[in-house]
């Protein structure tokens, strides 16, 4: 007890490091305190951020749910399309198929008249050929037989004045009275 400083000293030191220890507890504190608030902010942020993405997830599933659904109907839709699609295509390839059918017998049909015209064509032109020939023939038979008639006419024409002549001789023998009476029934005769 008589060391009142030492002891004073002792105390001033423990004092001195139970300030520093409680400046640093209460500095770690308020730091720690500091922390916590911006601890607590980020919770309440990640909060109300968890809360924002919730409320999204939401509405995205919503959406989704909704996207799912319009895919249904457009794939039933889709599906229903391509059965009636399926069932006009089979509609429209069985009437093409019996209007292939129809116009493939219609075709044999028309070759078989093609066949029997060009058989009749063939057969014309025979015909024609013979026709030609035969006129050939005929020509020239007329072009005889109109030279024969040309020199009968010369033969008749020549035969004709040389009565004619004859006929004027005698007329010149007879009185001319009698002779224009003679040589007019004998100009009737010649003529006819």
């Amino acid at each position: 007890m008589k060391s009142p400083p030492l002891l004073v000293a002792a105390l001033v030191a423990c004092i001195i490091v139970l300030g520093f220890n409680y400046w640093v507890a209460s500095s770690r504190s308020v730091d720690l305190q500091g922390r916590i608030m911006d601890l607590e902010g980020k919770v309440r942020r990640a909060a109300a951020e968890r809360g924002a993405v919730e409320l999204k997830k939401n509405e995205f599933q919503g959406e989704l749910e909704k996207q799912r659904q319009q895919i249904d109907k457009i794939q039933s839709l889709h599906s229903f399309q391509m059965e009636n699609a399926n069932k006009v295509h089979q509609e429209e390839k069985a009437v093409l198929m019996s209007n292939i059918t129809v116009n493939d017998r219609l075709i044999q049909s028309l070759r078989e008249h093609l066949k029997e015209l060009q058989t009749e064509y063939g057969k014309l032109q025979l015909n024609v050929y013979w026709f030609q020939k035969n006129q050939t023939n005929l020509q020239r038979k007329f072009s005889y037989d109109l030279s024969q008639c040309i020199n009968q006419m010369k033969e008749l024409k020549e035969q004709c004045e040389e009565r004619i002549d004859e006929l004027t001789k005698k007329v010149t023998d007879v009185p001319q009275i009698k002779e224009n009476k003679d040589l007019s029934e004998d100009l009737k005769k010649n003529s006819q």
